[in-house]
């Protein structure tokens, strides 16, 4: 299993389809099991978009959901790192069912300001040090 996570990884690190979101987590979500068994967190990450607020819609699965899912708060500031694969789900809303399209994040890592953690797809926590958030804080001043 970690063979196919490293996998994964490399795939990302050496993929052009890679992205970097950061925002207010919103709509969290109850953990559910999908019908393979396997645990899912959907939640939407607000963003500010020219003062409009845009709602992207995030799911989570493996290993991140066991380490995250159950410290993910609405209101926290975010950063997620992957690489997209985007699926038409079924959507009901006023009684009628329309496709939305969806955004599943694939070999993945969640920065959580809040707490100072880094998690990854893997189900790695880490801990962020002072020091590498002052050089962040610093580079994002200039």
């Amino acid at each position: 299993m970690n063979n196919e996570i490293e996998k994964e990884e490399r795939i990302v690190r050496n993929s052009r389809n890679k992205f970097e979101l950061e925002g207010n987590v919103a709509n969290i979500n109850e953990i559910y099991t999908n019908q393979n068994g396997k645990q899912i967190l959907r939640f939407d990450l607000a963003q500010n978009n020219n003062g409009n607020t845009q709602f992207v819609p995030i799911v989570l699965r493996g290993e991140l959901v066991n380490s995250y899912g159950n410290e993910i708060q609405k209101g926290d500031w975010i950063s997620v790192k992957g690489r997209i694969s985007t699926y038409l789900k079924d959507t009901e809303k006023d009684g009628m069912t329309f496709k939305e399209k969806a955004i599943d994040i694939l070999g993945f890592e969640i920065t959580n300001r809040i707490n100072n953690k880094v998690y990854t797809s893997d189900g790695q926590i880490q801990e962020l040090s002072n020091k590498k958030e002052t050089e962040n804080d610093s580079e994002m001043e200039r």
